[in-house]
């Protein structure tokens, strides 16, 4: 829009405005009481307060230029203004409010309509001179609010980049953390894991050569040993596993396991557990040919951590595995115990 005013309107911007200028202060404290705002009762006299600075801040040298018949430095004053405030309060996270478009565009619709009733009032006595300031005056406002969009558009971009950029150096850092930290799992667990298959390599040897010489000790040291290595061993495991899912690096391997096997395998395995708390570990196979496609370490942890948690919670009775078809014809696998079981309330909750 062509921001060149001739002599006529100059003329009249001026002298509209070199009226205005000894009632500034009262026209700014009018404006600040007009504008309407969302806070609490309490909070509104502080805000309307900090109003009226803003408004002695832009309309200085905004009417200052006017007054000189300037519009353009007074629209180039108004701009600058505009852009400080917008840099203060839009785009500092900092800031106590965010000044939105639709709040400078309602300030500036307030204050045209403040000066335009004086308008009325200096040129009462003549509706052609009311006429052309207001005219001039509406030409000022729009040519202003165009600026203001513009600003308020460039910084926002500028910003919106700018967050972008920084939100990938963040993303950036983040996915290096996460690599370094499964390097670091990675290595670190291979180091512990080492050793520890070397102590149960021992602890497996000293059960070996306990049980030639008939040495009843074999149950109160080595097998200790070699439980404690071997859920330590699992524990490593478990703990790479879940470094790799957060990474991305775990690969499933889908392959046709025997479900019923593998159940009687881990029953057979985890029998001792239930031997020692007095209870009853059982496996009860319906469909012993039945085969399922999964990936066969995932499964197995799985079962293994299910029963595990049944003997533990079970404190007489049994704990039952079974391995059947439902209803509907589908392969199903169930454990079963006679323990508490779970409180009703969190049951909603539970995956």
């Amino acid at each position: 829009m062509d921001s060149d005013f001739n002599a006529h309107d100059r003329d009249l911007i001026a002298e509209v405005a070199r009226r205005l200028e000894a009632r500034l202060a009262e026209i700014m404290q009018a404006w600040a009481e007009a504008m309407p705002l969302g806070a609490p009762p309490d909070k509104i006299p502080r805000m309307r307060r900090t109003l009226v600075v803003l408004a002695r801040e832009v309309t200085g040298g905004f009417f200052k230029a006017l007054a000189t018949g300037d519009p353009q430095g007074a629209l180039a004053a108004h701009e600058q203004f505009c852009e400080r405030l917008i840099r203060r309060h839009l785009l500092d996270p900092a800031a106590n409010h965010r000044v939105t478009i639709a709040d400078l565009m309602r300030a500036s619709r307030l204050l045209r309509e403040i000066v335009d009733r004086e308008i009325a009032i200096i040129f009462a006595d003549d509706r052609t001179r009311e006429a052309s300031a207001r005219l001039a005056y509406a030409r000022l406002w729009n040519l202003a609010a165009e600026s203001l969009t513009l600003t308020y558009t460039r910084l926002y971009e500028e910003q919106y980049h700018r967050d972008r950029s920084e939100l990938s150096a963040a993303r950036d850092a983040a996915l290096e953390a996460s690599r370094l930290k499964s390097a670091f799992v990675a290595n670190i667990t291979h180091e512990i894991r080492t050793p520890l298959n070397v102590i149960l390599g021992y602890a497996d040897l000293m059960v070996e050569r306990l049980g030639e010489i008939n040495d009843d000790s074999v149950s109160e040291y080595a097998e200790p040993i070699h439980r404690a290595g071997q859920r330590l061993l699992d524990t490593i495991g478990a703990v790479l596993d879940l470094s790799r899912i957060e990474s991305g690096a775990f690969e499933l391997k889908p392959v046709t396991i025997r479900i019923a096997a593998m159940v009687e395998r881990h029953v057979k395995d985890l029998s001792v557990l239930a031997r020692k708390k007095g209870i009853r570990l059982l496996s009860q196979i319906e469909v012993p040919d039945a085969t399922v496609v999964f990936d066969e370490h995932c499964l197995s942890n799985t079962i293994i951590n299910l029963i595990q948690n049944a003997i533990k919670f079970t404190e007489q009775g049994y704990v039952a595995v079974r391995v059947f078809r439902d209803g509907k014809g589908a392969l199903a696998l169930e454990v079963r115990d006679t323990g508490d079981g779970i409180d009703a309330a969190y049951l909603p909750r539970l995956f």
